[in-house]
């Protein structure tokens, strides 16, 4: 998604995402940003809103590829994390590939992963593709989505655990997504 891609604004869609925003800000925690300042966390852009009421949040909207795109593309947490509800299942791997190119975050990476890509009927072949990418954003969500598959579609998993351990027991380069990977392999 470049800068000249745009979305064609109908008028429910703008009073969706403009309730969703407000929505969002009503959210605000003060004490939540304030105990992630303490712990050195970014907090630049962000609003304190907990993952909860976030979820919360989406599953009063259905998933819509344009809305999920309208929020993603402010580039803030919250919204971010909203979108990765919104998108529907059969976005293609070339766009969530774009998204995930354009995470704002580590954080929003592995929520993109366990929350959209884990339920991607691709996800075999993505995350096969986005581990070896050597982009970080996306090396993260593949293991979170993989990790997320594994533990909700058990009998009818499209990632085997022998795959999945082969994953996590790989070096990354970037040592936070090697912190995600031992992660996992602790939780195997």
């Amino acid at each position: 998604m470049g800068k000249k891609d745009f979305i064609l604004l109908n008028p429910q869609l703008e009073k969706t995402f403009t309730e969703i925003c407000n929505r969002i800000r009503c959210l605000q925690s003060g004490g939540t940003i304030d105990s992630l300042q303490r712990i050195g966390a970014n907090t630049t852009g962000q609003i304190g809103a907990s993952y909860v009421s976030l979820k919360t949040l989406a599953s009063e909207y259905l998933p819509d590829e344009k809305l999920a795109t309208l929020l993603w593309k402010q580039q803030k947490r919250e919204e971010q994390i909203v979108a990765c509800f919104l998108f529907p299942p059969g976005i293609n791997r070339e766009k969530i590939t774009q998204f995930a190119e354009t995470c704002s975050s580590y954080e929003i990476a592995g929520y993109l992963g366990s929350i959209f890509l884990c339920r991607h009927g691709e996800l075999a072949e993505i995350v096969s593709d986005w581990s070896r990418s050597e982009m970080p954003f996306l090396q993260v969500a593949a293991l979170s989505g993989a990790a997320r598959h594994l533990l909700v579609s058990k009998d009818k998993s499209q990632i085997s655990e022998e795959r999945f351990k082969q994953l996590v027991n790989r070096s990354y380069s970037d040592k936070y997504v090697e912190l995600v990977a031992q992660r996992y392999r602790f939780n195997i």
